[in-house]
């Protein structure tokens, strides 16, 4: 039987293909920059990003091969070689789409954790870049084979879903425009470094430490892409993307602790969650129905899952009577978010049952 996580995995190489992707928009950026200070500035960051994308890289290689092929592809000409390669010997295109989709949502200049990140917040994409990024978007889009449109679709129910999870008030509302690009700056501000690094480099960085796994770990989470070791991945999967997180085990280490932190990057994860869900999963055109419905099941019950999980470690913690009060506090929501995305999945497999005659 499939896992539910495999829906949101990629390879080693598909990986370093959605990174060098990244890498090219951010590489425009600094190309479009009209101030000469500021492009010195990104390209600081973006040399600093390179590196700590590679040690992410290395992180997650499984083998000698591809400890070996860590280096991100930087000459476009080779590159399209490379992602085309991949796109016509996969067997099912989802995979593309979980690429664009992490595409279509990347926050350009996300902190690393270090003293430069105080010059790195000022930050943000050009004018000239600002106006064309779409436009490039749909280009890798259409280099990758995925219909341009899924581009903006992904945009927009990505926005659509965060509205929805966290409601429909001023206030919220406002939380939801900041999600999906702050999100990963917010984090970095609200947790002591000390306190990241040990919550998160088990899954997102491992073998790393110190400054090194700092910024690999929010390199990564600025990406997208979470180390699928620490969700007991097999099968060549070697990260995890699409909001994926919010179906993983282990409740008291890793990406979980980190929504204990920062209930905001739920919010982010089981958004892009029910994107994936609705508009990659449940449309694919080269799996069978029957398949797609079997699969959307165990997915949604991976859900109600986690949260029992999140739900017992919250009464384990309450029973501790140690000091805990505001993770307590902040797992409520948690749980609160993602059930209100599992009430939202259900819905939509409805949905696809009663179109499709599926019961």
């Amino acid at each position: 039987m499939t896992s539910p996580m495999e829906e949101f995995g990629l390879n080693f190489e598909q990986t370093k293909i959605l990174c060098s992707f990244q890498y090219f928009l951010i590489q425009q950026d600094v190309d479009t920059e009209a101030d000469l200070l500021t492009k010195q500035l990104k390209l600081r960051y973006l040399n600093h990003w390179i590196k700590s994308i590679e040690k992410f890289l290395s992180s997650i290689a499984s083998n000698g091969l591809e400890k070996k092929n860590t280096s991100l592809y930087t000459d476009y000409s080779s590159f399209e070689e490379v992602f085309k390669r991949m796109k016509w010997s996969i067997n099912k295109k989802r995979p593309l789409y979980s690429i664009v989709l992490e595409l279509s949502l990347f926050n350009l200049y996300a902190p690393f954790g270090t003293e430069e990140d105080e010059q790195f917040k000022k930050l943000k994409i050009s004018e000239r870049f600002s106006s064309i990024i779409l436009e490039r978007l749909m280009f890798f889009a259409h280099e990758l084979g995925v219909e341009k449109e899924y581009v903006i679709r992904f945009q927009s129910n990505h926005q659509k879903w965060t509205n929805e999870i966290i409601g429909s008030s001023p206030l919220n509302f406002l939380l939801g425009g900041l999600i999906g690009g702050a999100v990963v700056a917010a984090v970095a501000a609200a947790i002591a470094i000390p306190v990241l690094v040990p919550l998160l480099a088990p899954i997102l960085a491992p073998g790393l430490s110190g400054a090194a796994a700092i910024s690999a770990v929010l390199a990564a989470l600025g990406g997208g892409a979470i180390a699928a070791g620490g969700f007991g991945m097999a099968g060549g999967m070697t990260v995890i993307v699409g909001g994926g997180a919010i179906l993983g085990t282990g409740a008291g280490t890793g990406i979980s602790s980190l929504f204990a932190q920062s209930p905001n990057l739920a919010v982010r994860e089981a958004a892009k969650f029910l994107v994936t869900f609705n508009d990659i999963i449940l449309v694919q055109e080269d799996v069978i129905k029957q398949q797609i419905a079997l699969n959307a099941r165990n997915i949604i019950k991976a859900q109600r899952n986690k949260i029992n999980e999140i739900e017992e470690q919250i009464l384990e913690m309450q029973m501790a009577r140690v000091n805990t009060q505001e993770q307590i506090n902040n797992l409520q929501q948690v749980v609160k978010y993602f059930r209100k995305a599992l009430e939202i999945s259900q819905k939509l497999l409805k949905s696809f049952l009663d179109k499709n005659g599926l019961y």
